[in-house]
């Protein structure tokens, strides 16, 4: 009971953050509209180049077209939601170097809480939602609708790759802590992660093993887009599972490691 308590407060506590997130972006109504046109206007375009691309080719590395943008759509709607939870990270290091991060830790909340979850992208969540729209439409009118067990899986790999991506970015925070060095960790899984927009078998086994293993972002994109598609093992499922337990392990540990050897503003 107490533990489910302490949940709610954490939400509240993060919905608190959101909404303060929200009214900062929203402040300027112009810079708000002009972002959140940027992003659906990057979308659009890059959705005309894969038409264009697979306009010339009947498949890419055997899947056909729809089966292609079912991995975009699927990649867009792993990174929007990763980029609407885990914000914080972008906003982590000037309170490292400002010494805010010392009074963070004197507050009754998990010491990775603010780190990770301070921040929330509401423009993100804006996007969320015709993303979803049109991404369940597709599997519609092109029959790629999965069985309810199907959907289930998918849901779960999702959840998985959630899992995987806090790993990930409470590890760069932690990084942080040590070295006060971010930017350019985030900007190498943004750009790794890029990668996964089209089927990942369409690189080298070199790559592949890189995309699967230092940064997995086959786990997080690929695999649950295979399975959405019913054409992945459930010993891949097992697996992509087990590695994004590993990787929450390790990040934990590292976090706690990192947290030992932190040197504050005042000392």
């Amino acid at each position: 009971m107490g533990r489910m308590e302490d949940n709610r407060k954490l939400v509240k506590i993060w919905l608190m953050f959101a909404s303060r997130a929200a009214q900062a972006q929203l402040l300027n109504h112009w810079g708000g509209f002009l972002f959140l046109l940027g992003k659906i206007v990057r979308f659009l375009l890059f959705f005309i180049f894969l038409f264009t691309v697979l306009s010339s080719a009947t498949n890419l590395a055997g899947y056909n077209r729809e089966q292609v943008i079912i991995f975009f759509l699927v990649f867009n709607l792993v990174d929007i939601m990763v980029q609407f939870l885990f914000r914080g990270v972008y906003h982590f290091r000037p309170r490292v170097v400002s010494g805010d991060y010392d009074l963070d830790l004197l507050k009754p909340l998990p010491s990775f809480f603010r780190p990770v979850f301070g921040w929330t992208d509401i423009l993100d969540f804006i996007t969320l939602i015709p993303l979803l729209g049109y991404f369940f439409w597709f599997l519609t009118v092109n029959h790629l609708f999965p069985t309810f067990s199907g959907l289930i899986i998918f849901l779960v790999l999702l959840l998985n790759s959630l899992i995987l991506a806090f790993a990930f970015h409470l590890f760069v925070c932690a990084v942080c802590v040590l070295t006060t060095e971010i930017d350019h960790l985030v900007w190498v899984y943004r750009d790794l992660t890029s990668m996964a927009r089209f089927p990942t078998d369409i690189y080298q086994k070199g790559m592949r093993a890189i995309l699967t293993f230092v940064i997995p972002v086959v786990i997080l994109v690929t695999v649950p887009a295979k399975a959405l598609l019913g054409i992945s093992s459930w010993q891949i499922i097992v697996g992509a599972m087990l590695v994004s337990f590993i990787a929450l392990i390790v990040s934990l540990k590292f976090w706690s490691y990192s947290l030992r050897r932190y040197s504050s503003a005042s000392s």
